[in-house]
């Protein structure tokens, strides 16, 4: 069943690797899977599927008879003392709405994910041994500070601090004890090197999984180079104004339902649509109680976006053509699969 799972080409982008996990779910009782994620004012629906995700890989270990441990970490420090991107009591009053979202994500849809601060995290013992370790076999490896490196931009690595982020990152996920790391598929670039160099120093060797990207709703106009990023990556799922297309996205808890509905009917792009159904299918199953099994959208809807595709578009475009015309019929379907199984039950 978790090799199936995984294998729903419409939510599941990427594991690092299949081996790796089913070894750890044949030899361990207890497994331990997190989601680091920074955050600002918005709360996308984008959280959603990731959320849905970790709840039913748990249960479907713990169907194995593992015990099961997930975690969200919240990255407040990272924001504030990192990377320097806000003022303290304004990340604090976006940390207490992301916590909000996420319990009641928990509420709804029968989860048991913790929330754990990085900034409460980064004061702990272990993390600053762990940090301690790290520190010092970069300066007396240039094996493993090179293996770090490739963690790093390629820009930020003259920088005397590059190293900093992708250390706190590690220590992080291994204070935590982190079998199983989720997220989305940019965090490839940092996965694959950490997996490498993290037994260079008997850190855990953990398994990384990304989910598929995610893509604007409605017709932004977007420049050529942010449209070539989320071509390969998506937009961030826990960011909403991410590559600044705030206007663009879903926000479940705070966005009027006609402005949903509105946005929704000018979406050019379908794979937003079958991204948004995908959610919308996962989370009727959770309030069914028959989280973790096969969703048809979740296996097809890639098939889907090829059929539908037979134009080529671009953000801004207008709609036309016969993907238009389907994407029109998808919509009859996701608009009551949204509200039934998203909007509604979050307000109730």
């Amino acid at each position: 069943m978790l090799e199936k799972y995984l294998s729903q080409r419409a939510l599941v982008q990427n594991v690092l690797t299949i081996d790796d996990l089913l070894q750890k779910t044949a030899e361990r009782k207890r497994l331990n899977i997190m989601m680091g994620q920074t955050f600002d004012e918005g709360q996308p629906v984008d959280m959603m599927k990731y959320a849905l995700f970790m709840m039913d890989l748990g249960d479907i270990l713990a169907q194995k008879g593992i015990e099961v441990s997930s975690n969200w970490l919240i990255a407040d420090h990272f924001i504030t003392d990192i990377n320097k991107e806000g003022e303290a009591a304004q990340i604090r009053e976006q940390v207490k709405k992301r916590v909000a979202y996420l319990q009641r994500i928990n509420e709804v849809y029968n989860g048991n994910i913790g929330v754990i601060l990085s900034s409460e995290l980064s004061q702990r013992e272990g993390y600053k041994r762990n940090l301690a370790v790290l520190m010092r076999e970069a300066e007396r490896n240039s094996t493993f500070r090179e293996a770090v490196l490739r963690a790093v931009p390629k820009e930020r690595r003259d920088n005397p601090s590059s190293l900093q982020y992708p250390f706190e990152e590690l220590a992080t996920i291994q204070t935590i004890d982190a079998d199983i790391k989720v997220g989305p598929p940019y965090e490839i670039f940092y996965d694959e090197p950490a997996r490498q160099f993290a037994p260079m120093i008997g850190f855990n060797r953990y398994v990384a999984i990304h989910l598929t990207r995610g893509f604007p709703f409605g017709s932004p106009n977007i420049s050529r180079d942010v449209q070539a990023e989320i071509e390969q990556f998506g937009v961030l799922p826990y960011k909403k104004n991410s590559k600044g297309l705030g206007d663009y996205r879903i926000d479940p808890l705070n966005d009027d339902p006609q402005k949903v509905r509105k946005l929704i009917y000018q979406t050019t792009d379908v794979r937003s649509l079958v991204d948004l159904m995908v959610i919308s299918e996962m989370a009727q199953q959770r309030l069914q109680n028959e989280g973790g099994k096969i969703t048809f959208f979740a296996e097809k809807g890639l098939d889907m976006v090829r059929e539908l595709s037979t134009l080529s578009f671009e953000y801004g475009d207008e709609p036309r053509g016969r993907p238009y015309m389907e994407s029109a019929n998808l919509i009859d379907s996701l608009l009551p699969a949204y509200f039934g199984s998203i909007h509604n039950p979050l307000y109730k």
